[in-house]
């Protein structure tokens, strides 16, 4: 029971990660669900800067990070496809869209909408996010975004 119960109550976390954090940019919430030492390996770095894979480290480059993306895409919304947990992991396909009206890893507005498929792993310890990994086509996003 208690294995499950745990389950559970990291699934509730990632969907906090999803609604309140990327959705809603509630950036205190970055403190309440994922520890202080807190590692990202997704597309594109917290600075804006495109590049196959960057560090995400800590909750201030975190909230940096969704800073931007809420820049570049002030209607942002992630929806959770799909949620798996076991243990201490969790995996979200997600998938995320809003209209391009911020610049953007130096892609200058255009006002187009984007629509990108992605997965996230999310690794928790007592209740945190701990450390994740995050994939999506950002060859894909920056076609979408004419580049």
């Amino acid at each position: 029971m208690t294995k499950d119960f745990s389950v559970e109550r990291n699934k509730a976390v990632l969907s906090r990660h999803f609604d309140e954090v990327l959705n809603q940019g509630l950036l205190n919430v970055v403190d309440d669900i994922y520890t202080s030492d807190y590692v990202l390996d997704a597309p594109v770095r917290s600075d804006g800067s495109s590049q196959a894979r960057a560090l995400t480290q800590g909750r201030e480059q975190l909230k940096q990070r969704v800073t931007l993306f809420r820049s570049a895409f002030p209607d942002i919304h992630f929806s959770q496809d799909d949620v798996v947990g076991e243990g201490d992991t969790v995996v979200v396909r997600y998938n995320f869209s809003g209209t391009h009206l911020g610049t953007f890893a130096g892609v200058e507005p255009a006002g187009r909408k984007i629509s990108i498929m992605g997965i996230l792993i999310a690794h928790l310890t007592d209740g945190k996010i701990r450390e994740a990994w995050s994939a999506f086509d950002s060859a894909e996003l920056m076609k979408q975004l004419g580049n």
